[in-house]
Protein backbone atom coordinates (compact mmCIF):
# COMPACT_ATOMS: atom_id res chain seq x y z
CA UNK A 1 0.00 0.00 0.00
CA UNK A 2 2.83 2.35 0.83
CA UNK A 3 5.10 1.31 -2.06
CA UNK A 4 2.30 1.75 -4.59
CA UNK A 5 1.51 5.17 -3.10
CA UNK A 6 -2.17 4.24 -2.99
CA UNK A 7 -2.54 6.38 0.11
CA UNK A 8 -2.13 9.47 -2.06
CA UNK A 9 -5.39 8.73 -3.88
CA UNK A 10 -8.25 10.83 -2.59
CA UNK A 11 -11.49 9.21 -1.52
CA UNK A 12 -13.18 10.56 -4.64
CA UNK A 13 -10.52 9.14 -6.98
CA UNK A 14 -10.53 5.83 -5.08
CA UNK A 15 -14.31 5.57 -5.35
CA UNK A 16 -14.60 6.69 -8.97
CA UNK A 17 -11.91 4.21 -9.96
CA UNK A 18 -13.78 1.37 -8.25
CA UNK A 19 -10.60 0.38 -6.41
CA UNK A 20 -12.33 -1.32 -3.47
CA UNK A 21 -14.57 -3.44 -5.66
CA UNK A 22 -11.71 -4.34 -8.00
CA UNK A 23 -9.41 -5.44 -5.19
CA UNK A 24 -12.20 -7.41 -3.50
CA UNK A 25 -13.15 -9.21 -6.72
CA UNK A 26 -9.52 -9.95 -7.54
CA UNK A 27 -8.84 -11.34 -4.06
CA UNK A 28 -11.96 -13.49 -4.16
CA UNK A 29 -11.17 -14.85 -7.62
CA UNK A 30 -7.54 -15.67 -6.79
CA UNK A 31 -8.46 -17.31 -3.49
CA UNK A 32 -11.02 -19.52 -5.19
CA UNK A 33 -8.50 -20.39 -7.88
CA UNK A 34 -5.92 -21.26 -5.27
CA UNK A 35 -8.51 -23.37 -3.46
CA UNK A 36 -9.42 -25.18 -6.66
CA UNK A 37 -5.77 -26.13 -7.21
CA UNK A 38 -5.88 -28.16 -4.04
CA UNK A 39 -8.75 -30.30 -5.30
CA UNK A 40 -8.57 -33.30 -7.61
CA UNK A 41 -6.31 -33.52 -10.65
CA UNK A 42 -9.35 -33.23 -12.87
CA UNK A 43 -10.16 -29.87 -11.40
CA UNK A 44 -6.56 -28.74 -11.70
CA UNK A 45 -6.39 -29.65 -15.38
CA UNK A 46 -9.41 -27.45 -16.15
CA UNK A 47 -7.77 -24.37 -14.65
CA UNK A 48 -7.18 -21.53 -17.11
CA UNK A 49 -4.01 -20.53 -15.31
CA UNK A 50 -2.75 -24.11 -15.48
CA UNK A 51 -3.40 -24.19 -19.23
CA UNK A 52 -1.42 -20.98 -19.61
CA UNK A 53 1.41 -22.57 -17.68
CA UNK A 54 1.40 -25.63 -19.91
CA UNK A 55 1.54 -23.32 -22.94
CA UNK A 56 4.89 -22.04 -21.74
CA UNK A 57 3.80 -18.95 -19.81
CA UNK A 58 5.57 -19.79 -16.57
CA UNK A 59 5.36 -16.22 -15.30
CA UNK A 60 1.78 -16.85 -14.16
CA UNK A 61 2.47 -20.10 -12.40
CA UNK A 62 2.05 -18.70 -8.89
CA UNK A 63 -0.40 -15.90 -9.57
CA UNK A 64 -3.20 -17.62 -7.67
CA UNK A 65 -0.96 -17.88 -4.61
CA UNK A 66 -0.83 -14.07 -4.54
CA UNK A 67 -4.48 -13.80 -3.44
CA UNK A 68 -3.36 -12.20 -0.17
CA UNK A 69 -1.76 -9.20 -1.89
CA UNK A 70 -5.01 -7.50 -2.97
CA UNK A 71 -6.48 -8.48 0.41
CA UNK A 72 -3.68 -6.67 2.24
CA UNK A 73 -4.00 -3.63 -0.03
CA UNK A 74 -7.70 -3.37 0.68
CA UNK A 75 -7.11 -3.91 4.40
CA UNK A 76 -4.48 -1.16 4.59
CA UNK A 77 -6.80 1.24 2.79
CA UNK A 78 -9.64 0.31 5.17
CA UNK A 79 -7.41 1.07 8.16
CA UNK A 80 -6.15 4.37 6.70
CA UNK A 81 -7.52 7.05 9.00
CA UNK A 82 -6.20 9.80 6.74
CA UNK A 83 -8.67 8.63 4.08
CA UNK A 84 -11.58 8.34 6.54
CA UNK A 85 -11.55 4.52 6.35
CA UNK A 86 -13.38 4.82 3.02
CA UNK A 87 -12.58 1.20 2.03
CA UNK A 88 -13.74 -0.32 5.33
CA UNK A 89 -17.28 -1.26 4.14
CA UNK A 90 -15.91 -3.06 1.08
CA UNK A 91 -13.26 -4.88 3.13
CA UNK A 92 -15.77 -6.03 5.75
CA UNK A 93 -18.19 -7.12 3.03
CA UNK A 94 -15.44 -9.27 1.52
CA UNK A 95 -14.72 -10.89 4.90
CA UNK A 96 -18.38 -11.65 5.55
CA UNK A 97 -18.57 -13.21 2.09
CA UNK A 98 -15.63 -15.43 2.98
CA UNK A 99 -17.26 -16.44 6.27
CA UNK A 100 -20.54 -17.41 4.66
CA UNK A 101 -19.04 -19.87 2.15
CA UNK A 102 -18.27 -23.49 2.83
CA UNK A 103 -16.23 -25.70 0.53
CA UNK A 104 -19.42 -26.85 -1.16
CA UNK A 105 -20.45 -23.25 -1.79
CA UNK A 106 -17.04 -22.41 -3.21
CA UNK A 107 -17.07 -25.38 -5.56
CA UNK A 108 -20.57 -24.53 -6.77
CA UNK A 109 -19.37 -21.02 -7.59
CA UNK A 110 -16.49 -22.51 -9.53
CA UNK A 111 -18.86 -24.96 -11.25
CA UNK A 112 -16.34 -27.69 -10.54
CA UNK A 113 -17.01 -31.19 -9.19
CA UNK A 114 -15.72 -32.08 -5.77
CA UNK A 115 -13.33 -34.94 -6.13
CA UNK A 116 -13.29 -35.46 -2.39
CA UNK A 117 -15.63 -34.32 0.32
CA UNK A 118 -14.24 -31.99 2.92
CA UNK A 119 -13.21 -33.81 6.07
CA UNK A 120 -15.20 -33.03 9.16
CA UNK A 121 -13.75 -30.40 11.51
CA UNK A 122 -12.00 -28.68 8.62
CA UNK A 123 -12.85 -25.16 7.52
CA UNK A 124 -12.81 -24.11 3.91
CA UNK A 125 -9.88 -21.83 3.03
CA UNK A 126 -12.26 -18.96 2.38
CA UNK A 127 -13.90 -19.29 5.81
CA UNK A 128 -10.52 -19.59 7.52
CA UNK A 129 -9.23 -16.45 5.80
CA UNK A 130 -12.40 -14.53 6.64
CA UNK A 131 -12.34 -15.61 10.29
CA UNK A 132 -8.68 -14.80 10.92
CA UNK A 133 -8.90 -11.48 9.04
CA UNK A 134 -12.00 -10.40 10.97
CA UNK A 135 -10.36 -11.30 14.30
CA UNK A 136 -7.25 -9.33 13.33
CA UNK A 137 -9.12 -6.17 12.39
CA UNK A 138 -11.20 -6.39 15.60
CA UNK A 139 -7.93 -6.16 17.56
CA UNK A 140 -6.31 -3.49 15.42
CA UNK A 141 -5.45 -0.16 17.01
CA UNK A 142 -7.43 1.80 14.42
CA UNK A 143 -10.66 -0.05 15.25
CA UNK A 144 -10.44 0.30 19.06
CA UNK A 145 -9.12 3.86 19.39
CA UNK A 146 -11.27 6.61 20.84
CA UNK A 147 -11.77 8.11 17.38
CA UNK A 148 -13.25 4.86 16.06
CA UNK A 149 -16.48 5.60 17.90
CA UNK A 150 -17.38 8.62 15.77
CA UNK A 151 -17.51 9.62 12.14
CA UNK A 152 -14.05 9.95 10.63
CA UNK A 153 -14.93 12.93 8.43
CA UNK A 154 -17.65 14.89 6.72
CA UNK A 155 -17.39 13.47 3.20
CA UNK A 156 -19.90 11.03 1.75
CA UNK A 157 -17.28 8.27 1.96
CA UNK A 158 -16.62 8.75 5.68
CA UNK A 159 -17.81 6.04 8.06
CA UNK A 160 -17.95 5.31 11.78
CA UNK A 161 -15.54 2.35 12.08
CA UNK A 162 -17.01 0.96 15.27
CA UNK A 163 -20.55 0.93 13.93
CA UNK A 164 -19.45 -0.66 10.67
CA UNK A 165 -17.60 -3.39 12.54
CA UNK A 166 -20.49 -4.17 14.87
CA UNK A 167 -22.98 -4.38 12.01
CA UNK A 168 -20.67 -6.77 10.16
CA UNK A 169 -20.20 -9.00 13.21
CA UNK A 170 -23.92 -9.15 13.97
CA UNK A 171 -24.71 -10.01 10.37
CA UNK A 172 -22.13 -12.85 10.49
CA UNK A 173 -23.31 -14.51 13.72
CA UNK A 174 -24.96 -17.39 11.87
CA UNK A 175 -21.77 -18.04 9.91
CA UNK A 176 -19.67 -17.90 13.08
CA UNK A 177 -21.99 -20.39 14.79
CA UNK A 178 -21.68 -22.74 11.82
CA UNK A 179 -17.89 -22.46 11.93
CA UNK A 180 -17.73 -23.28 15.64
CA UNK A 181 -20.07 -26.22 15.12
CA UNK A 182 -17.85 -27.46 12.30
CA UNK A 183 -14.61 -27.53 14.30
CA UNK A 184 -15.67 -28.43 17.83
CA UNK A 185 -15.02 -32.04 18.90
CA UNK A 186 -17.92 -34.41 18.50
CA UNK A 187 -17.15 -36.69 21.43
CA UNK A 188 -19.85 -36.69 24.07
CA UNK A 189 -19.20 -36.30 27.77
CA UNK A 190 -22.35 -38.26 28.54
CA UNK A 191 -20.73 -41.63 27.97
CA UNK A 192 -19.34 -44.33 30.15
CA UNK A 193 -15.82 -43.82 31.34
CA UNK A 194 -14.60 -46.94 29.57
CA UNK A 195 -16.06 -45.79 26.28
CA UNK A 196 -14.52 -42.35 26.71
CA UNK A 197 -11.11 -43.76 27.43
CA UNK A 198 -11.39 -46.12 24.49
CA UNK A 199 -12.27 -43.19 22.25
CA UNK A 200 -9.23 -41.34 23.41
CA UNK A 201 -7.03 -44.33 22.81
CA UNK A 202 -8.37 -44.88 19.32
CA UNK A 203 -8.17 -41.21 18.48
CA UNK A 204 -4.94 -40.57 20.26
CA UNK A 205 -4.24 -37.55 18.10
CA UNK A 206 -6.97 -35.58 19.90
CA UNK A 207 -4.44 -33.47 21.73
CA UNK A 208 -2.68 -32.50 18.53
CA UNK A 209 -4.38 -32.80 15.17
CA UNK A 210 -8.01 -32.75 16.30
CA UNK A 211 -7.59 -30.05 18.90
CA UNK A 212 -5.77 -27.64 16.60
CA UNK A 213 -8.80 -26.58 14.50
CA UNK A 214 -10.98 -25.71 17.49
CA UNK A 215 -8.10 -23.94 19.26
CA UNK A 216 -7.37 -21.78 16.22
CA UNK A 217 -11.07 -21.08 15.79
CA UNK A 218 -11.56 -20.15 19.45
CA UNK A 219 -8.57 -17.80 19.33
CA UNK A 220 -10.30 -15.97 16.46
CA UNK A 221 -13.84 -16.04 17.88
CA UNK A 222 -12.83 -14.51 21.23
CA UNK A 223 -11.65 -11.06 19.94
CA UNK A 224 -14.73 -10.87 17.70
CA UNK A 225 -17.03 -11.33 20.71
CA UNK A 226 -14.93 -8.87 22.72
CA UNK A 227 -15.67 -6.22 20.11
CA UNK A 228 -19.37 -6.55 20.93
CA UNK A 229 -18.92 -6.61 24.72
CA UNK A 230 -16.09 -4.04 24.99
CA UNK A 231 -14.44 -6.17 27.65
CA UNK A 232 -11.28 -8.25 27.38
CA UNK A 233 -12.00 -10.86 30.01
CA UNK A 234 -8.93 -12.85 28.94
CA UNK A 235 -6.75 -9.85 29.87
CA UNK A 236 -7.98 -9.34 33.44
CA UNK A 237 -11.31 -7.77 32.39
CA UNK A 238 -9.84 -4.66 30.80
CA UNK A 239 -12.00 -2.49 28.48
CA UNK A 240 -11.30 -2.95 24.79
CA UNK A 241 -12.13 0.49 23.45
CA UNK A 242 -9.97 3.45 24.32
CA UNK A 243 -11.40 6.75 25.52
CA UNK A 244 -13.42 7.86 28.53
CA UNK A 245 -16.83 7.49 26.92
CA UNK A 246 -16.36 3.92 25.72
CA UNK A 247 -17.56 2.08 28.84
CA UNK A 248 -21.19 2.36 27.73
CA UNK A 249 -20.43 0.40 24.54
CA UNK A 250 -21.61 -2.95 25.88
CA UNK A 251 -23.87 -5.71 24.66
CA UNK A 252 -27.44 -4.55 24.10
CA UNK A 253 -30.53 -6.71 24.61
CA UNK A 254 -31.04 -6.89 20.85
CA UNK A 255 -27.41 -7.99 20.34
CA UNK A 256 -27.76 -10.66 23.05
CA UNK A 257 -30.92 -11.99 21.41
CA UNK A 258 -29.14 -12.11 18.04
CA UNK A 259 -26.28 -14.12 19.58
CA UNK A 260 -28.76 -16.49 21.21
CA UNK A 261 -30.89 -16.93 18.08
CA UNK A 262 -27.85 -17.63 15.91
CA UNK A 263 -26.80 -20.53 18.14
CA UNK A 264 -23.31 -19.12 18.62
CA UNK A 265 -23.52 -19.04 22.41
CA UNK A 266 -24.80 -22.61 22.46
CA UNK A 267 -21.93 -23.75 20.25
CA UNK A 268 -19.38 -21.95 22.43
CA UNK A 269 -20.73 -23.77 25.48
CA UNK A 270 -20.56 -27.06 23.60
CA UNK A 271 -16.99 -26.34 22.52
CA UNK A 272 -16.00 -25.72 26.13
CA UNK A 273 -17.68 -28.83 27.56
CA UNK A 274 -16.56 -31.24 24.82
CA UNK A 275 -12.91 -30.19 25.11
CA UNK A 276 -12.68 -30.90 28.83
CA UNK A 277 -9.80 -33.10 29.92
CA UNK A 278 -10.91 -36.59 30.87
CA UNK A 279 -7.96 -36.91 33.23
CA UNK A 280 -5.07 -34.73 34.37
CA UNK A 281 -2.59 -36.76 32.33
CA UNK A 282 -4.14 -35.50 29.09
CA UNK A 283 -3.76 -31.85 30.09
CA UNK A 284 -2.29 -29.54 27.46
CA UNK A 285 -1.03 -26.03 28.25
CA UNK A 286 -2.29 -24.36 25.06
CA UNK A 287 -5.62 -26.14 25.32
CA UNK A 288 -6.12 -25.12 28.95
CA UNK A 289 -5.29 -21.47 28.22
CA UNK A 290 -7.70 -21.25 25.29
CA UNK A 291 -10.48 -22.97 27.25
CA UNK A 292 -10.05 -20.50 30.10
CA UNK A 293 -10.12 -17.54 27.72
CA UNK A 294 -13.24 -18.95 26.11
CA UNK A 295 -14.85 -19.43 29.52
CA UNK A 296 -14.17 -15.85 30.58
CA UNK A 297 -15.55 -14.55 27.30
CA UNK A 298 -18.74 -16.54 27.92
CA UNK A 299 -18.90 -15.08 31.44
CA UNK A 300 -18.83 -11.59 29.96
CA UNK A 301 -21.71 -12.49 27.66
CA UNK A 302 -23.60 -14.03 30.60
CA UNK A 303 -23.17 -11.00 32.86
CA UNK A 304 -24.06 -8.45 30.20
CA UNK A 305 -27.20 -10.47 29.38
CA UNK A 306 -28.03 -12.37 32.60
CA UNK A 307 -31.71 -12.85 31.84
CA UNK A 308 -31.05 -14.50 28.47
CA UNK A 309 -27.51 -15.80 28.04
CA UNK A 310 -26.74 -16.04 31.76
CA UNK A 311 -29.80 -18.16 32.55
CA UNK A 312 -29.06 -20.37 29.57
CA UNK A 313 -25.48 -21.03 30.74
CA UNK A 314 -26.29 -21.84 34.38
CA UNK A 315 -28.93 -24.38 33.31
CA UNK A 316 -26.60 -26.53 31.22
CA UNK A 317 -25.83 -29.43 33.62
CA UNK A 318 -22.46 -30.52 32.27
CA UNK A 319 -21.22 -26.94 32.13
CA UNK A 320 -22.20 -25.94 35.67
CA UNK A 321 -20.98 -29.28 36.99
CA UNK A 322 -17.48 -28.07 36.19
CA UNK A 323 -17.59 -24.31 36.89
CA UNK A 324 -19.54 -24.71 40.16
CA UNK A 325 -17.36 -27.50 41.56
CA UNK A 326 -14.97 -27.08 44.47
CA UNK A 327 -12.15 -28.48 42.32
CA UNK A 328 -12.63 -25.70 39.78
CA UNK A 329 -12.69 -23.13 42.61
CA UNK A 330 -9.34 -24.38 43.88
CA UNK A 331 -7.66 -24.14 40.48
CA UNK A 332 -9.33 -20.93 39.25
CA UNK A 333 -10.28 -18.92 42.31
CA UNK A 334 -11.64 -15.75 40.69
CA UNK A 335 -13.51 -17.59 37.96
CA UNK A 336 -15.02 -19.91 40.55
CA UNK A 337 -16.24 -16.95 42.62
CA UNK A 338 -17.77 -15.25 39.59
CA UNK A 339 -19.55 -18.33 38.23
CA UNK A 340 -20.94 -19.39 41.61
CA UNK A 341 -22.08 -15.79 42.13
CA UNK A 342 -23.99 -15.64 38.86
CA UNK A 343 -25.44 -19.08 39.58
CA UNK A 344 -26.57 -17.98 43.02
CA UNK A 345 -28.01 -14.73 41.68
CA UNK A 346 -30.04 -16.45 38.96
CA UNK A 347 -30.94 -19.77 40.59
CA UNK A 348 -31.04 -19.10 44.35
CA UNK A 349 -32.70 -15.70 44.44
CA UNK A 350 -35.35 -16.01 47.12
CA UNK A 351 -37.57 -13.45 45.45
CA UNK A 352 -37.96 -15.66 42.37
CA UNK A 353 -40.00 -18.82 42.14
CA UNK A 354 -38.22 -22.05 41.40
CA UNK A 355 -37.70 -22.58 37.68
CA UNK A 356 -37.04 -25.93 35.96
CA UNK A 357 -33.47 -26.58 34.90
CA UNK A 358 -32.51 -27.62 31.41
CA UNK A 359 -32.19 -31.40 31.12
CA UNK A 360 -30.32 -33.19 28.36
CA UNK A 361 -31.13 -36.72 27.34
CA UNK A 362 -28.57 -39.41 27.98
CA UNK A 363 -28.75 -43.16 27.66
CA UNK A 364 -26.02 -43.80 30.22
CA UNK A 365 -25.41 -42.88 33.80
CA UNK A 366 -23.59 -39.60 34.27
CA UNK A 367 -20.49 -39.65 36.42
CA UNK A 368 -21.40 -36.80 38.77
CA UNK A 369 -18.28 -36.94 40.91
CA UNK A 370 -18.32 -35.62 44.49
CA UNK A 371 -21.66 -34.12 45.52
CA UNK A 372 -21.52 -30.46 46.56
CA UNK A 373 -23.40 -29.96 49.82
CA UNK A 374 -22.92 -26.19 50.06
CA UNK A 375 -25.15 -23.72 48.27
CA UNK A 376 -23.75 -21.56 45.48
CA UNK A 377 -23.88 -18.51 47.74
CA UNK A 378 -21.84 -20.36 50.41
CA UNK A 379 -19.26 -21.42 47.84
CA UNK A 380 -19.04 -17.87 46.50
CA UNK A 381 -18.36 -16.24 49.89
CA UNK A 382 -16.00 -19.07 50.84
CA UNK A 383 -13.96 -18.43 47.70
CA UNK A 384 -13.95 -14.70 48.43
CA UNK A 385 -12.63 -15.31 51.95
CA UNK A 386 -9.91 -17.56 50.54
CA UNK A 387 -8.92 -14.86 48.04
CA UNK A 388 -8.65 -12.20 50.75
CA UNK A 389 -6.67 -14.44 53.08
CA UNK A 390 -4.27 -15.55 50.36
CA UNK A 391 -3.79 -11.90 49.33
CA UNK A 392 -2.94 -10.97 52.92
CA UNK A 393 -0.37 -13.76 53.18
CA UNK A 394 1.05 -12.89 49.76
CA UNK A 395 1.52 -9.23 50.74
CA UNK A 396 3.38 -10.23 53.91
CA UNK A 397 5.57 -12.71 52.04
CA UNK A 398 6.26 -10.20 49.27
CA UNK A 399 7.37 -7.61 51.80
CA UNK A 400 9.63 -10.12 53.50
CA UNK A 401 11.23 -11.05 50.16
CA UNK A 402 12.05 -7.42 49.38
CA UNK A 403 13.47 -6.84 52.86
CA UNK A 404 15.64 -9.96 52.67
CA UNK A 405 16.93 -8.94 49.24
CA UNK A 406 18.69 -5.98 50.89
CA UNK A 407 20.93 -8.29 52.91
CA UNK A 408 21.75 -11.03 50.43
CA UNK A 409 21.20 -12.19 46.90
CA UNK A 410 17.86 -13.99 46.50
CA UNK A 411 18.08 -17.73 46.15
CA UNK A 412 16.09 -19.70 43.60
CA UNK A 413 13.58 -20.69 46.29
CA UNK A 414 13.07 -17.05 47.27
CA UNK A 415 12.63 -16.03 43.64
CA UNK A 416 10.01 -18.75 43.24
CA UNK A 417 8.21 -17.51 46.34
CA UNK A 418 8.39 -13.93 45.07
CA UNK A 419 6.81 -14.87 41.74
CA UNK A 420 4.14 -16.96 43.48
CA UNK A 421 3.20 -13.98 45.65
CA UNK A 422 2.75 -11.76 42.61
CA UNK A 423 0.55 -14.38 40.97
CA UNK A 424 -1.59 -14.72 44.09
CA UNK A 425 -2.10 -10.96 44.27
CA UNK A 426 -3.22 -10.99 40.66
CA UNK A 427 -6.47 -12.68 41.74
CA UNK A 428 -7.81 -9.74 43.70
CA UNK A 429 -6.82 -7.30 40.95
CA UNK A 430 -8.67 -9.39 38.38
CA UNK A 431 -11.73 -9.57 40.64
CA UNK A 432 -11.81 -5.81 41.20
CA UNK A 433 -11.35 -5.15 37.49
CA UNK A 434 -14.39 -7.29 36.80
CA UNK A 435 -16.47 -5.32 39.32
CA UNK A 436 -15.34 -1.92 38.07
CA UNK A 437 -15.46 -2.61 34.32
CA UNK A 438 -18.57 -4.79 34.30
CA UNK A 439 -21.25 -3.12 36.48
CA UNK A 440 -23.70 -5.99 36.00
CA UNK A 441 -21.13 -8.34 37.55
CA UNK A 442 -21.08 -6.10 40.63
CA UNK A 443 -24.83 -6.43 41.04
CA UNK A 444 -24.66 -10.19 40.49
CA UNK A 445 -22.00 -10.58 43.20
CA UNK A 446 -23.97 -8.43 45.63
CA UNK A 447 -27.08 -10.52 44.95
CA UNK A 448 -25.15 -13.67 45.84
CA UNK A 449 -24.12 -12.06 49.15
CA UNK A 450 -27.78 -11.41 49.97
CA UNK A 451 -28.65 -15.06 49.37
CA UNK A 452 -26.55 -16.21 52.34
CA UNK A 453 -26.93 -14.84 55.82
CA UNK A 454 -23.90 -12.95 57.18
CA UNK A 455 -22.13 -13.10 53.81
CA UNK A 456 -22.05 -9.32 53.53
CA UNK A 457 -20.62 -9.04 57.03
CA UNK A 458 -17.97 -11.66 56.26
CA UNK A 459 -16.97 -9.87 53.06
CA UNK A 460 -16.72 -6.56 54.94
CA UNK A 461 -14.58 -8.14 57.66
CA UNK A 462 -12.18 -9.74 55.20
CA UNK A 463 -11.74 -6.51 53.25
CA UNK A 464 -11.15 -4.60 56.50
CA UNK A 465 -8.43 -7.06 57.52
CA UNK A 466 -6.79 -6.69 54.12
CA UNK A 467 -6.90 -2.93 54.48
CA UNK A 468 -5.26 -3.19 57.90
CA UNK A 469 -2.45 -5.27 56.39
CA UNK A 470 -1.92 -2.68 53.66
CA UNK A 471 -1.71 0.08 56.27
CA UNK A 472 1.14 -1.69 58.08
CA UNK A 473 3.29 -2.30 55.01
CA UNK A 474 6.60 -0.39 54.91
CA UNK A 475 7.61 1.94 52.14
CA UNK A 476 11.01 1.55 50.53
CA UNK A 477 13.22 4.40 49.38
CA UNK A 478 14.71 4.45 45.90
CA UNK A 479 18.15 5.17 47.38
CA UNK A 480 20.26 2.15 48.27
CA UNK A 481 23.23 2.52 50.60
CA UNK A 482 26.38 0.78 49.49
CA UNK A 483 29.79 0.45 51.04
CA UNK A 484 32.17 3.19 49.98
CA UNK A 485 34.94 1.79 47.84
CA UNK A 486 38.55 2.88 48.29
CA UNK A 487 40.68 3.31 51.43
CA UNK A 488 41.76 6.13 53.63
CA UNK A 489 45.42 7.02 53.53
CA UNK A 490 47.53 7.57 56.64
CA UNK A 491 47.98 11.35 56.60
CA UNK A 492 45.27 12.39 54.15
CA UNK A 493 41.59 12.99 54.82
CA UNK A 494 40.59 12.07 51.29
CA UNK A 495 39.19 8.77 50.12
CA UNK A 496 40.49 7.17 46.99
CA UNK A 497 37.81 7.02 44.35
CA UNK A 498 36.68 3.71 42.99
CA UNK A 499 36.99 5.14 39.52
CA UNK A 500 40.78 5.17 39.92
CA UNK A 501 40.78 1.45 40.53
CA UNK A 502 40.28 -1.10 37.77
CA UNK A 503 36.81 -2.66 37.63
CA UNK A 504 36.60 -6.18 38.97
CA UNK A 505 33.95 -8.87 38.53
CA UNK A 506 32.79 -8.39 42.11
CA UNK A 507 31.93 -4.74 41.37
CA UNK A 508 29.92 -5.69 38.30
CA UNK A 509 28.00 -8.30 40.29
CA UNK A 510 27.35 -5.75 43.03
CA UNK A 511 26.00 -3.20 40.55
CA UNK A 512 23.76 -5.85 39.04
CA UNK A 513 22.38 -6.73 42.46
CA UNK A 514 21.71 -3.07 43.17
CA UNK A 515 19.76 -2.70 39.95
CA UNK A 516 17.80 -5.84 40.75
CA UNK A 517 16.93 -4.51 44.20
CA UNK A 518 15.84 -1.16 42.75
CA UNK A 519 13.58 -2.91 40.28
CA UNK A 520 12.12 -5.08 43.04
CA UNK A 521 11.33 -2.01 45.13
CA UNK A 522 9.73 -0.32 42.15
CA UNK A 523 7.62 -3.40 41.37
CA UNK A 524 6.69 -3.70 45.04
CA UNK A 525 5.40 -0.13 45.14
CA UNK A 526 3.39 -0.64 41.96
CA UNK A 527 1.86 -3.88 43.24
CA UNK A 528 0.91 -2.43 46.62
CA UNK A 529 -0.66 0.63 45.00
CA UNK A 530 -2.66 -1.62 42.69
CA UNK A 531 -3.88 -3.77 45.59
CA UNK A 532 -4.94 -0.66 47.52
CA UNK A 533 -6.97 0.49 44.54
CA UNK A 534 -8.53 -2.97 44.13
CA UNK A 535 -9.47 -3.20 47.81
CA UNK A 536 -11.07 0.24 47.61
CA UNK A 537 -13.19 -0.80 44.62
CA UNK A 538 -14.41 -3.93 46.41
CA UNK A 539 -15.10 -2.03 49.65
CA UNK A 540 -17.14 0.59 47.82
CA UNK A 541 -19.10 -2.11 46.03
CA UNK A 542 -20.03 -3.70 49.38
CA UNK A 543 -20.98 -0.32 50.83
CA UNK A 544 -23.21 0.36 47.82
CA UNK A 545 -25.66 -2.17 49.24
CA UNK A 546 -26.38 0.35 51.97
CA UNK A 547 -27.16 3.07 49.44
CA UNK A 548 -23.70 4.67 49.37
CA UNK A 549 -20.39 3.89 47.78
CA UNK A 550 -19.64 2.62 44.30
CA UNK A 551 -22.14 3.44 41.61
CA UNK A 552 -23.18 0.36 39.69
CA UNK A 553 -22.81 2.31 36.48
CA UNK A 554 -19.09 1.75 36.72
CA UNK A 555 -16.13 3.85 37.84
CA UNK A 556 -15.78 7.39 36.60
CA UNK A 557 -12.61 9.47 36.25
CA UNK A 558 -11.58 11.05 39.54
CA UNK A 559 -12.13 14.81 39.62
CA UNK A 560 -11.01 16.52 42.82
CA UNK A 561 -11.79 20.03 41.64
CA UNK A 562 -14.76 21.87 43.13
CA UNK A 563 -17.70 23.20 41.18
CA UNK A 564 -16.50 26.74 41.74
CA UNK A 565 -13.02 26.20 40.28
Amino acid sequence: YGKLVLGSLSSRAWSEGGMSETLADLCFMLLLENTKRNQTDAVKSNSLLRQMQHDGQNDVEDIAALWNQPLFLLRDRALDKNRDHDALPAYIQLLTAFLSHSDQDVMSILSSPLGKSTPEKTLSPAAAVGLSSLATICSSKEMISASSGRMCGTSVWSVCPREEMKKAILSSLDSLARIVECVRPRKSVFVKSGTANQGLEEGGEESTSESSPWIRTAVCIIPIIEYLTNLQARFDFQPLFEGGGSRSAILSNADAKAISDSGLFREMLSMYTTTRNVNDASSNAAKDVVRMQLLRTMFTLSTQSPELLGKYAVRVPDFVKEVHSSTFMEKHLVDGILWTSIGSSLLENKSDTLKPRLKLRTNSKLNTGPIETKSLAERSISGFETMCQSSTKALQSLTRCVQNAENHVMSDEEKTEYDACKDALGDIRRFSNCLSNCPSATQIWLDSLKNKEDSTQKATTNIAELRSTLATLPSFSDEIKVLQQGHKKDDDDCVESAEDEPACPEDEVGQKNIQTLKQMRKDYGTIVASIRSSVKVIALAIESQKGVGLSLKGPVPCDVSSKTD
